[in-house]
């Protein structure tokens, strides 16, 4: 494993981990049936079993995702380390970002009265635990990040310890470093109400994941081997909800993943056959080459503009790109958010590398 200043960053974690555990009587991992927090779980519940104290694993399920992720969320909550697992798996109703459409922007996940891609859990939470249901934005509804925020913002004194890590990009960076951290430590954040976010995984590498979970022969989502086995980037190593806009390019692999999962999202929302098309394509959701009957991607960006087909959040679209260079460079990039339907602005406008290398040697000399 990598080694900083004479520690290795195993050693590093677990030291972290020792000294929440010292500073914190509640402790939470939030997990996602994915690679980092399934290292980021054994760790934490290991260290709980030498102490012999409880911890709370939580789930916060979006239902459009792998079942190979389901399983390994099964193995996290209650078999990995059951006898110091406290089990909080929530299935409730949640608007999640559907990259996938333009008209149809949102999916409500667990929708009662709707058909599920599986059943409810009955170990799980499948309503609102809580009395109020804050939203940042009304436009958007209940989401991912409101559901998190409500759950950290009912607990008090507590640690939630979160498997990101900062070689991913720069911007998991920035989550890590941006704040001032609890004791000053590097990688941990500050919250309201005395709690805590801590990341003691931030300065793993993707082979440091791997080497642990061999090391320790620890269960693994299996879509990892599919992914393996099919040749992707490692930056496509991600588990996530299939339809953020972010994400729906695993749509073009899901029908040879997992087809059954595959046919229950496509019942479900018409539009990822749109993502298992064109989900890579440089001309599609990529948005890398200009189509031929367009002659800059100004011009391109107008027309997608003129026909987006919710006419409130094209103000939203003209308001931020007001606010942006008007540059080919850019307008490839707005095109993108756009089509990825991104009011969210996952994929925030960049100058491009050229300009960002000129810039940063102004700014030194």
């Amino acid at each position: 494993m990598q080694v900083y200043l004479g520690e290795d960053v195993l050693t590093a974690a677990r030291k972290r981990i020792e000294s929440i555990f010292e500073s914190f009587e509640n402790i939470v991992v939030n997990v996602s049936g994915g690679k980092d927090s399934t290292v980021l779980a054994h760790l934490v519940l290991s260290q709980a079993q030498k102490l012999n104290r409880k911890v709370t694993v939580f789930f916060l399920d979006e239902e459009v995702v792998y079942q190979s992720t389901i399983d390994q969320i099964e193995y996290l909550l209650f078999e990995m380390i059951p006898e110091v697992t406290i089990p909080v798996w929530w299935q409730i109703e949640l608007n999640l970002s559907n990259g996938t459409s333009l008209t149809s922007g949102r999916c409500v996940c667990w929708q009662e009265g709707a058909e599920w891609l599986r059943p409810k859990d009955e170990r799980a939470v499948h309503t609102y635990p809580y009395k109020d249901k804050p939203m940042r934005n009304k436009q958007h509804g209940f989401g991912i990040l409101d559901a998190l925020k409500s759950f950290n913002d009912h607990h008090s004194d507590t640690c939630f310890f979160i498997g990101l890590r900062a070689d991913e990009n720069i911007t998991r960076f920035r989550a890590v470093s941006r704040h001032a951290g609890y004791k000053n430590w590097l990688w941990t954040t500050a919250q309201k109400h005395g709690n805590i976010l801590a990341y003691p995984l931030y300065d793993w590498r993707f082979s440091d994941v791997w080497k642990y979970i061999a090391d320790n022969n620890l269960t693994y989502n299996k879509i990892y081997d599919y992914m393996w086995f099919k040749g992707l980037n490692v930056g496509e190593f991600r588990i996530s909800n299939l339809i953020h806009a972010k994400a729906c390019r695993s749509l073009v692999e899901l029908p040879e993943f997992e087809p059954d999962t595959c046919n229950k999202v496509a019942n479900k929302i018409a539009s990822v056959e749109a993502g298992n098309l064109y989900g890579k394509e440089k001309l599609g959701f990529r948005v890398q080459q200009l189509p031929k009957n367009f002659g800059s991607w100004l011009e391109y960006r107008n027309f997608l503009l003129l026909t987006y087909p919710d006419r409130e959040k094209v103000k939203i679209f003209v308001e931020r790109f007001s606010e942006q260079a008007s540059d080919e460079n850019a307008a490839r990039q707005q095109c993108r958010q756009l089509i990825l339907n991104d009011i969210k602005n996952r994929f925030p406008t960049k100058p491009n590398r050229k300009e960002r290398v000129v810039e940063r040697w102004k700014n030194l000399l």
